[in-house]
């Protein structure tokens, strides 16, 4: 094993939990964590790489998964700093996750480029949106017959739409492919001078 890293990313998933170094080498990447490699997953082993948009604190970020035998490697762009701060990581994010997509090249026809959340995520998410236009449709109903009134009643639909929107958004499907190649040209490409 090569000891010069390509690419690496100081990541934080948590402000509780000390941070992580991802590191990308020429065969492998590693998730060290206080100095202890916590898991390493060669790059003629890995099976996929899924990209997803999460929520960090009040903003979103984008997450890379990268997945092997041995387990899962994660990093995202943005960084806990505290229990409700975060910040832009993107730069990092960004050298890291076109690096891994250079190195991987070899083996673009093995491995499994997908993008979107992952099933657990999307069976919570999609719940949470169930029950919210669930609970907001029940007390329309209530206000409505027992209440009679239909100006409260109304105060619940726009609850019912976000649940229903939250539900429509997140139901479970396919993990949709993306192309790796298109990645890496998208994020190296020079701006135009004009």
């Amino acid at each position: 094993m090569t000891d010069a890293p390509i690419a690496q990313i100081t990541d934080q998933r948590n402000a509780l939990r000390p941070a992580r170094q991802i590191i990308l080498y020429a065969d492998r990447v590693e998730w060290v964590e206080e100095g202890r490699l916590e898991r390493r997953i060669a790059l003629d082993t890995v099976t996929g790489v899924r990209l997803s948009v999460e929520m960090a604190g009040a903003q979103s970020q984008v997450m890379c998964r990268v997945t092997g035998p041995s387990g899962e490697i994660v990093f995202g762009s943005r960084r806990a700093v505290s229990l409700s701060d975060w910040e832009d990581n993107a730069l990092e994010f960004q050298s890291l996750l076109v690096a891994l997509h250079k190195a991987l090249q070899p083996r673009f026809g093995a491995v499994r480029f997908t993008e979107g959340q992952t099933l657990g995520s999307r069976l919570i998410l999609g719940g949470v949106g169930v029950v919210m236009a669930s609970m907001a449709i029940s007390y329309m109903v209530w206000m409505g017959l027992n209440a009679q009134s239909a100006m409260l009643a109304l105060a619940g639909l726009p609850f019912a739409a976000l649940g229903g929107y939250l539900a429509f958004a997140f139901r479970p499907g396919r993990p949709v492919p993306y192309d790796p190649e298109a990645l890496i040209t998208r994020f190296t490409a020079k701006p135009d001078a004009s």
